[in-house]
């Protein structure tokens, strides 16, 4: 387990990380763990799109309104795991979630790319 990680990070390779979370992925069980605001999720790669689908699907604007009670819950069919968030750590999630899958595209290109240099 790595210094302030609620995951044991054996067999876990590091996505990615900012200050607030990280994003871990396992081959062996083919899928992902997200720590973030002192909590751990264990998700399918689908179900961390959905995850990504819903923050980056919520109105801030609407957020700051007066008459909105200035959280989201999130809950995703299929995952264990509930977001109660604020706009802070919606902002601080969307980060790590567009980090995330950032590179996840960059490693898509990088191994195409090798692939057609072996080829």
């Amino acid at each position: 387990m790595t210094q302030g990680s609620l995951i044991s990070t054996d067999n876990l390779i590091e996505v990615f990380s900012t200050i607030h979370g990280t994003v871990y992925q396992s081959d062996r069980e083919s899928c992902v763990y997200l720590e973030f605001a002192g909590r751990k999720a264990r998700y399918k790669f689908a179900c961390l799109q959905r995850l990504k689908k819903a923050i980056n699907g919520i109105s801030l604007e609407k957020m700051t309104d007066v008459n909105h009670p200035g959280i989201e819950i999130i809950f995703l069919c299929g995952a264990e795991e509930c977001f109660v968030l604020d706009i802070t750590e919606i902002l601080n999630l969307r980060e790590l979630l567009e980090g995330t899958f950032a590179m996840f595209e960059l490693n898509s290109i990088l191994k195409d790319r090798l692939n057609r240099l072996i080829s």
